[in-house]
């Protein structure tokens, strides 16, 4: 073990010139809950070789608002922050901070320098040439995701250096969190980001420590990547995984890791806090929203898979809030000490697939009302010809028809009626954030179940 030597960090100047965010991350707007964006800039040695790189606050704009925790996220290779994407309103009504980190070399010199050349002509992460990287290289082709994930890990050595050295800086009184009698730091991720965060937990987490030797990062919260199962990490680790994740029995991101060895039992045993949530029938990325609900920007993304059905509707489950739950269940253990629920797993059939229910939806796992209340098949994947998932990452819905809604339910009201009933138990259970529930009870009333005849 070893003292971790934190990041120097200062604020950027407000010279007029823009700053980086990622992309498509301010939405909801920052002002209707009151927050504040800062750009901050890092600096330090990793490995021998000096570094200099950004960092996006955002934080409530009273001091007094701000609960204590601070979610940290690295930047995503496509310029992306998907934990803050997915969980932007939860963060903000809850008076968390969040900061994105630009630990990755890749992040770096693809997005954030090309944004203002000017601005960010001084920044610098040592590592191979960022020129010739393509990061599309995985999409929809499992050979080629391999070779994606090991040139990622090898051009981006000095990740996980970067993040502990930011994470401590974080904590100091030269941070943007100087004021704060006490300060939650959890590293969190989803998809490229959320190996990111596997790795840091594999790699640096019990080798590089706080001055007294106490971890850089408070909790854990590793998302949509399929890694070897996580023992005795020594703070609360909440992994979500989406049924998208992991359709697939022989479904793997990177050699060695084939299957779903992710998979172990939960704990509240001191040193091996853990929890598995996994996302039953929920798509590795979440369309519930616009633009996201759009079936031609999928068919445009992936055009290259024509032989891959994307089905009549893309799926409405609750992705963003489902992860806004997980993260809420880590912040509480994390900040309070509260046990989170314990899930169960998804079922698996004899085939190695998923089980599904005479519907077709997915047993088990973390539900949705929508699948124990149901007027849709909900699919994690796009299927191939053959009727098996696809590695696309998108999900769809498919309506049931007149005959079976009648069958189902007695009219729109009995529909509604034991919607609302299910969801009230998913709240009172923790498996839905009650801020959340009004939306999908508006959502249900406009649920037209045809009465006979029709």
């Amino acid at each position: 073990m070893q003292a971790v030597t934190p990041a120097v960090l200062r604020r950027s100047p407000a010279d007029g010139s823009a700053t980086f965010a990622p992309y498509g991350s301010h939405v909801p707007p920052l002002d209707a809950y009151d927050y504040v964006e800062e750009e901050w800039i890092a600096a330090g040695e990793a490995d021998g070789h000096p570094y200099a790189t950004t960092l996006c606050v955002r934080r409530p704009r009273d001091a007094a608002r701000f609960s204590g925790t601070v979610i940290a996220e690295p930047l995503h290779v496509h310029g992306i922050a998907p934990v803050w994407l997915y969980t932007a309103p939860y963060i903000m009504r809850s008076g968390h901070a969040w900061v994105e980190i630009t630990a990755q070399k890749t992040t770096l010199d693809m997005h954030v320098k090309p944004s203002n050349p000017e601005r960010y002509e001084d920044l610098r992460i040592a590592g191979p040439d960022t020129a010739d990287f393509d990061p599309n290289l995985n999409l929809g082709n499992p050979e080629l995701m391999r070779v994606f994930w090991s040139e990622l890990e090898r051009r981006n050595g000095a990740t996980s250096t970067i993040l502990a050295q930011v994470g401590a800086a974080l904590r100091s009184s030269q941070g943007p969190f100087a004021q704060a009698d006490t300060v939650h730091v959890i590293l969190a991720g989803h998809s490229q980001t959320g190996s990111v965060t596997s790795y840091y937990i594999r790699d640096v987490h019990d080798v590089q420590r706080l001055a007294d030797g106490s971890p850089v990062y408070d909790g854990f919260f590793p998302s949509g990547f399929p890694f070897e199962a996580f023992h005795d990490v020594g703070v609360p680790v909440v992994q979500v995984m989406s049924d998208g994740d992991v359709s697939l029995p022989d479904y793997s991101f990177r050699p060695g890791y084939e299957g779903r060895q992710y998979r172990r039992d939960d704990s509240d045993k001191p040193g091996d806090q853990y929890r598995l949530y996994e996302l039953a029938a929920v798509a590795h990325m979440g369309t519930r929203p616009a633009p996201y609900n759009d079936v031609s920007l999928w068919k445009a993304t992936f055009a290259a898979e024509p032989d891959v059905p994307l089905g009549p509707r893309m799926s409405s489950l609750p992705h963003f809030e489902l992860f806004g739950m997980g993260l809420h269940h880590l912040v509480e253990w994390v900040a309070h000490g509260t046990v989170p629920p314990r899930a169960e797993r998804i079922e698996v059939g004899p085939d190695g697939y998923f089980a599904t229910d005479e519907h077709g939806n997915t047993l088990g796992g973390v539900r949705c009302v929508q699948l124990d209340v149901p007027h849709s098949t909900y699919r994690a994947n796009p299927t191939t010809p053959d009727g098996t998932p696809s590695y696309l990452t998108v999900g769809s819905e498919e309506p049931f028809d007149a005959a079976k809604l009648r069958q189902l339910y007695r009219d729109s009201s009995d529909y509604a009626e034991r919607f609302n009933r299910r969801l009230d138990e998913l709240v009172a259970e923790g498996w839905y954030l009650a801020d959340d529930a009004d939306e999908l009870r508006r959502e249900a009333q406009q649920v037209e179940i045809p009465s006979q005849g029709e």
